[in-house]
């Protein structure tokens, strides 16, 4: 699906023809994204046939390489 930019949001939306999101939900979404950092995940939990939770998991390495760098 191509979606061409818009200066109206309302027709953005209207085009992205959300099924089970809301564009809240999708904004949301895509801040968690942006956030996990290099080593992460966003999980979307649902439940009865609607979106109910979104974790974020933030993982970082546990140990150093000999040379001092991070494998």
């Amino acid at each position: 699906m191509s979606i061409s930019p818009s200066h109206n949001p309302d027709e953005l939306i209207r085009r992205l023809d959300l099924r089970l999101l809301s564009a809240e939900q999708v904004q949301r979404i895509d801040e968690l994204l942006s956030e996990v950092g290099e080593y992460g995940e966003v999980h979307l939990i649902v439940q009865k046939g609607e979106l109910r939770y979104i974790n974020k998991v933030e993982s970082y390495k546990a140990w150093k390489s000999d040379d001092g760098h991070k494998k």
